[in-house]
Protein backbone atom coordinates (compact mmCIF):
# COMPACT_ATOMS: atom_id res chain seq x y z
CA UNK A 1 0.00 0.00 0.00
CA UNK A 2 1.56 3.71 -0.88
CA UNK A 3 1.54 5.94 1.22
CA UNK A 4 -0.83 8.28 -0.14
CA UNK A 5 -3.44 5.34 -0.54
CA UNK A 6 -2.74 4.61 3.58
CA UNK A 7 -2.93 8.40 3.88
CA UNK A 8 -6.40 8.06 1.53
CA UNK A 9 -8.02 5.33 4.37
CA UNK A 10 -6.82 7.25 7.88
CA UNK A 11 -9.06 10.33 6.47
CA UNK A 12 -11.96 8.25 4.75
CA UNK A 13 -12.01 6.88 8.36
CA UNK A 14 -12.35 9.83 10.28
CA UNK A 15 -14.44 11.24 7.61
CA UNK A 16 -17.04 8.03 7.61
CA UNK A 17 -17.34 8.49 11.31
CA UNK A 18 -19.27 11.50 10.95
CA UNK A 19 -20.90 11.02 7.29
CA UNK A 20 -21.05 8.05 6.74
CA UNK A 21 -21.30 5.85 9.83
CA UNK A 22 -20.85 2.46 7.90
CA UNK A 23 -21.24 -0.07 10.95
CA UNK A 24 -24.62 1.91 11.76
CA UNK A 25 -25.79 1.32 8.13
CA UNK A 26 -24.65 -2.13 7.94
CA UNK A 27 -26.62 -3.00 10.91
CA UNK A 28 -29.88 -1.19 10.33
CA UNK A 29 -29.65 -2.55 6.19
CA UNK A 30 -28.84 -6.63 7.41
CA UNK A 31 -32.48 -6.58 8.87
CA UNK A 32 -34.26 -5.05 5.58
CA UNK A 33 -32.40 -7.20 3.04
CA UNK A 34 -33.27 -10.21 4.53
CA UNK A 35 -37.04 -8.87 5.13
CA UNK A 36 -37.13 -8.23 1.46
CA UNK A 37 -36.10 -11.60 1.05
CA UNK A 38 -38.61 -13.07 2.59
CA UNK A 39 -41.58 -11.66 0.73
CA UNK A 40 -39.86 -11.81 -2.71
CA UNK A 41 -38.42 -15.17 -2.85
CA UNK A 42 -39.60 -18.57 -1.04
CA UNK A 43 -35.93 -19.22 -0.09
CA UNK A 44 -33.04 -17.77 1.19
CA UNK A 45 -30.55 -17.19 -1.65
CA UNK A 46 -27.34 -15.99 0.64
CA UNK A 47 -24.98 -14.12 -2.87
CA UNK A 48 -28.03 -12.69 -3.77
CA UNK A 49 -28.37 -11.13 -0.07
CA UNK A 50 -25.05 -10.12 -0.16
CA UNK A 51 -24.92 -8.47 -3.76
CA UNK A 52 -27.70 -6.71 -2.52
CA UNK A 53 -26.59 -5.85 0.55
CA UNK A 54 -23.12 -4.66 -0.56
CA UNK A 55 -24.88 -2.70 -3.36
CA UNK A 56 -26.76 -0.58 -1.10
CA UNK A 57 -24.08 0.40 1.37
CA UNK A 58 -22.61 1.17 -2.26
CA UNK A 59 -25.03 3.19 -3.43
CA UNK A 60 -25.30 5.12 -0.25
CA UNK A 61 -21.73 5.84 -0.17
CA UNK A 62 -22.27 7.36 -3.83
CA UNK A 63 -25.30 9.57 -3.09
CA UNK A 64 -23.78 10.74 0.07
CA UNK A 65 -20.81 11.88 -1.86
CA UNK A 66 -22.68 13.49 -4.45
CA UNK A 67 -24.36 15.06 -1.61
CA UNK A 68 -20.87 16.41 -0.91
CA UNK A 69 -19.87 17.79 -4.03
CA UNK A 70 -23.25 19.73 -4.34
CA UNK A 71 -23.83 21.30 -0.82
CA UNK A 72 -20.20 22.36 -1.14
CA UNK A 73 -20.74 26.07 -0.95
CA UNK A 74 -24.05 25.66 1.57
CA UNK A 75 -21.65 23.86 3.32
CA UNK A 76 -18.52 26.05 3.20
CA UNK A 77 -21.07 28.78 4.65
CA UNK A 78 -23.40 27.10 6.85
CA UNK A 79 -21.26 24.16 8.44
CA UNK A 80 -17.65 24.76 8.50
CA UNK A 81 -16.26 22.28 10.83
CA UNK A 82 -17.62 19.11 8.45
CA UNK A 83 -14.50 17.31 7.34
CA UNK A 84 -14.23 18.66 3.87
CA UNK A 85 -14.91 22.11 5.25
CA UNK A 86 -12.29 21.10 7.92
CA UNK A 87 -9.54 19.99 5.86
CA UNK A 88 -10.04 16.21 6.92
CA UNK A 89 -10.37 15.06 3.62
CA UNK A 90 -10.55 16.34 -0.13
CA UNK A 91 -13.53 16.61 -2.28
CA UNK A 92 -11.62 15.34 -5.44
CA UNK A 93 -10.39 12.03 -3.28
CA UNK A 94 -14.02 11.71 -3.06
CA UNK A 95 -15.14 12.24 -6.48
CA UNK A 96 -12.34 9.50 -7.12
CA UNK A 97 -13.79 7.20 -4.69
CA UNK A 98 -17.10 7.57 -6.14
CA UNK A 99 -15.66 6.52 -9.53
CA UNK A 100 -14.48 3.01 -8.17
CA UNK A 101 -17.63 2.91 -6.11
CA UNK A 102 -19.45 3.04 -9.26
CA UNK A 103 -17.52 0.92 -11.07
CA UNK A 104 -18.54 -2.14 -8.10
CA UNK A 105 -22.12 -1.36 -8.47
CA UNK A 106 -22.33 -1.54 -12.38
CA UNK A 107 -20.31 -4.97 -11.84
CA UNK A 108 -22.12 -5.98 -9.39
CA UNK A 109 -25.33 -5.13 -11.21
CA UNK A 110 -24.34 -7.05 -14.22
CA UNK A 111 -23.08 -10.03 -11.90
CA UNK A 112 -27.32 -10.19 -11.08
CA UNK A 113 -29.20 -9.84 -13.82
CA UNK A 114 -30.49 -7.69 -16.63
CA UNK A 115 -33.34 -6.37 -14.73
CA UNK A 116 -30.96 -5.69 -12.16
CA UNK A 117 -28.43 -3.50 -14.64
CA UNK A 118 -31.68 -1.47 -15.94
CA UNK A 119 -32.21 -0.80 -12.16
CA UNK A 120 -28.86 0.21 -11.73
CA UNK A 121 -28.61 2.85 -14.44
CA UNK A 122 -31.62 3.79 -13.30
CA UNK A 123 -30.76 4.85 -9.75
CA UNK A 124 -27.02 6.13 -11.19
CA UNK A 125 -29.35 8.55 -13.37
CA UNK A 126 -31.11 9.67 -11.08
CA UNK A 127 -28.75 10.62 -8.73
CA UNK A 128 -26.85 12.46 -10.75
CA UNK A 129 -29.48 14.45 -11.97
CA UNK A 130 -30.39 15.12 -7.80
CA UNK A 131 -26.58 16.23 -7.50
CA UNK A 132 -27.49 18.23 -10.41
CA UNK A 133 -30.30 20.24 -8.18
CA UNK A 134 -32.81 18.90 -10.56
CA UNK A 135 -31.71 21.24 -12.75
CA UNK A 136 -33.35 24.09 -11.04
CA UNK A 137 -30.50 25.46 -8.69
CA UNK A 138 -31.69 27.77 -5.99
CA UNK A 139 -34.64 28.12 -6.65
CA UNK A 140 -35.89 24.40 -5.82
CA UNK A 141 -33.63 24.43 -2.62
CA UNK A 142 -36.47 26.69 -1.69
CA UNK A 143 -39.42 24.60 -1.67
CA UNK A 144 -37.65 22.41 1.23
CA UNK A 145 -39.88 19.31 1.57
CA UNK A 146 -40.20 19.54 -2.09
CA UNK A 147 -36.50 18.82 -2.50
CA UNK A 148 -36.32 16.34 0.26
CA UNK A 149 -38.56 14.46 -0.75
CA UNK A 150 -37.28 14.35 -4.28
CA UNK A 151 -34.17 12.98 -2.98
CA UNK A 152 -35.78 10.68 -1.34
CA UNK A 153 -36.56 9.04 -4.16
CA UNK A 154 -33.33 8.02 -4.47
CA UNK A 155 -33.83 5.58 -1.52
CA UNK A 156 -37.36 4.31 -3.20
CA UNK A 157 -35.36 3.15 -6.05
CA UNK A 158 -32.65 1.34 -4.09
CA UNK A 159 -35.72 -0.81 -2.67
CA UNK A 160 -36.52 -1.68 -5.63
CA UNK A 161 -33.18 -2.47 -6.68
CA UNK A 162 -32.82 -4.55 -3.73
CA UNK A 163 -36.42 -6.50 -4.77
CA UNK A 164 -34.86 -7.26 -8.35
CA UNK A 165 -31.48 -8.88 -7.30
CA UNK A 166 -33.25 -10.99 -4.77
CA UNK A 167 -35.51 -11.84 -7.43
CA UNK A 168 -35.40 -11.37 -10.88
CA UNK A 169 -38.56 -11.91 -11.68
CA UNK A 170 -40.88 -9.79 -8.93
CA UNK A 171 -44.33 -10.01 -9.37
CA UNK A 172 -46.51 -6.98 -7.73
CA UNK A 173 -48.69 -8.35 -5.01
CA UNK A 174 -50.27 -6.66 -2.37
CA UNK A 175 -47.51 -8.38 -0.07
CA UNK A 176 -44.59 -6.40 -2.06
CA UNK A 177 -46.36 -3.28 -1.99
CA UNK A 178 -47.21 -3.65 1.58
CA UNK A 179 -43.79 -4.38 2.86
CA UNK A 180 -42.60 -1.36 0.13
CA UNK A 181 -44.82 0.82 2.20
CA UNK A 182 -43.29 -0.87 5.61
CA UNK A 183 -39.59 -0.31 4.29
CA UNK A 184 -40.39 3.68 2.63
CA UNK A 185 -41.68 4.81 6.06
CA UNK A 186 -38.77 2.73 7.99
CA UNK A 187 -36.31 5.04 6.00
CA UNK A 188 -38.20 8.10 6.13
CA UNK A 189 -37.87 7.79 10.02
CA UNK A 190 -34.12 7.98 9.87
CA UNK A 191 -34.10 10.50 6.98
CA UNK A 192 -36.65 12.71 8.97
CA UNK A 193 -35.03 12.48 12.62
CA UNK A 194 -31.52 12.80 10.98
CA UNK A 195 -33.00 16.41 10.61
CA UNK A 196 -34.80 16.32 13.96
CA UNK A 197 -32.12 18.97 15.92
CA UNK A 198 -31.90 20.15 19.25
CA UNK A 199 -33.42 23.70 19.93
CA UNK A 200 -30.68 26.30 19.20
CA UNK A 201 -28.37 23.60 17.11
CA UNK A 202 -30.10 24.04 13.53
CA UNK A 203 -27.36 26.35 12.70
CA UNK A 204 -27.55 28.65 9.81
CA UNK A 205 -28.37 27.04 7.23
CA UNK A 206 -31.89 26.81 7.07
CA UNK A 207 -32.27 22.54 6.41
CA UNK A 208 -33.42 20.99 9.18
CA UNK A 209 -37.36 20.46 9.96
CA UNK A 210 -37.09 21.87 13.45
CA UNK A 211 -36.29 25.33 11.82
CA UNK A 212 -39.11 24.89 9.68
CA UNK A 213 -41.56 23.24 11.78
CA UNK A 214 -40.07 23.28 15.14
CA UNK A 215 -38.61 21.31 17.66
CA UNK A 216 -42.32 19.60 19.24
CA UNK A 217 -44.07 19.30 15.86
CA UNK A 218 -41.24 18.13 13.99
CA UNK A 219 -40.51 15.29 16.49
CA UNK A 220 -43.92 14.46 16.60
CA UNK A 221 -44.00 13.86 13.22
CA UNK A 222 -41.03 11.46 13.49
CA UNK A 223 -43.48 9.47 15.86
CA UNK A 224 -46.11 9.17 13.37
CA UNK A 225 -44.13 7.82 10.76
CA UNK A 226 -42.96 5.37 13.61
CA UNK A 227 -46.53 4.67 13.92
CA UNK A 228 -47.23 4.61 10.36
CA UNK A 229 -43.94 1.64 9.99
CA UNK A 230 -45.37 -0.34 13.11
CA UNK A 231 -49.10 -0.69 11.05
CA UNK A 232 -47.54 -1.73 7.79
CA UNK A 233 -45.15 -4.38 9.47
CA UNK A 234 -48.72 -5.77 11.24
CA UNK A 235 -50.13 -5.45 7.54
CA UNK A 236 -47.48 -7.51 6.07
CA UNK A 237 -47.55 -10.01 8.95
CA UNK A 238 -51.19 -10.77 8.23
CA UNK A 239 -50.23 -11.87 4.55
CA UNK A 240 -47.67 -14.57 5.96
CA UNK A 241 -49.03 -15.20 9.77
CA UNK A 242 -52.39 -15.32 11.41
CA UNK A 243 -51.06 -14.87 14.17
CA UNK A 244 -52.65 -12.08 16.76
CA UNK A 245 -48.82 -12.42 18.27
CA UNK A 246 -48.51 -9.79 15.74
CA UNK A 247 -50.96 -6.86 16.99
CA UNK A 248 -49.02 -7.14 20.24
CA UNK A 249 -45.70 -6.52 19.18
CA UNK A 250 -46.84 -3.51 16.64
CA UNK A 251 -48.71 -2.43 19.77
CA UNK A 252 -45.65 -2.61 21.64
CA UNK A 253 -43.29 -1.11 19.07
CA UNK A 254 -45.79 2.21 18.97
CA UNK A 255 -46.05 2.56 22.41
CA UNK A 256 -42.03 2.40 23.01
CA UNK A 257 -41.74 4.62 20.37
CA UNK A 258 -44.16 7.24 21.89
CA UNK A 259 -42.11 6.56 25.13
CA UNK A 260 -39.11 7.27 23.78
CA UNK A 261 -39.83 10.38 21.23
CA UNK A 262 -41.77 11.75 24.77
CA UNK A 263 -38.24 11.29 26.88
CA UNK A 264 -36.48 13.17 23.50
CA UNK A 265 -39.54 16.02 24.02
CA UNK A 266 -38.72 16.37 27.69
CA UNK A 267 -35.56 16.21 28.40
CA UNK A 268 -33.88 17.45 24.90
CA UNK A 269 -30.45 16.67 25.57
CA UNK A 270 -27.73 14.92 23.29
CA UNK A 271 -28.41 11.40 25.36
CA UNK A 272 -32.08 11.87 24.65
CA UNK A 273 -31.97 12.18 20.96
CA UNK A 274 -29.27 9.69 20.80
CA UNK A 275 -31.57 6.70 23.06
CA UNK A 276 -34.63 7.65 20.48
CA UNK A 277 -32.11 7.22 17.45
CA UNK A 278 -30.72 3.43 18.68
CA UNK A 279 -34.20 2.60 19.88
CA UNK A 280 -35.82 3.23 16.45
CA UNK A 281 -33.07 1.29 14.95
CA UNK A 282 -33.08 -2.02 17.14
CA UNK A 283 -37.16 -1.84 16.77
CA UNK A 284 -36.61 -1.55 12.95
CA UNK A 285 -34.18 -4.16 12.71
CA UNK A 286 -36.32 -6.55 14.80
CA UNK A 287 -39.43 -5.82 13.02
CA UNK A 288 -37.25 -6.88 9.54
CA UNK A 289 -36.31 -9.94 11.41
CA UNK A 290 -39.59 -10.67 12.70
CA UNK A 291 -40.93 -11.00 9.07
CA UNK A 292 -38.31 -12.40 7.68
CA UNK A 293 -37.78 -15.67 10.38
CA UNK A 294 -41.63 -16.12 10.18
CA UNK A 295 -42.00 -15.92 6.21
CA UNK A 296 -38.86 -18.21 5.43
Amino acid sequence: MTARLKTFFIRFRRYQKERFPVIVLVISLIPAVLSSAAVVSAESLWPEILVALVASIGYLLHIRIIDEHRDFTHDNEHYRTRPIQAGIIEKADLMRLDIFVVVILLALAVTASTNALIAMLVMLSYSYVAGKEFFLGEKLRKYFFLYNCLNLVQMLLMQIFVYIVLAESVSITHLIVVHFLFTTTGTAIFEWLRKVKLPGQDGTGKDTYTWHLGFPAALWIGFALLTANALFFLWVMTFISTSVLWVWIALLATVAGFLWTLAHHVRRNKQSEQMLQLSILVQYGILNLIIYFVGT
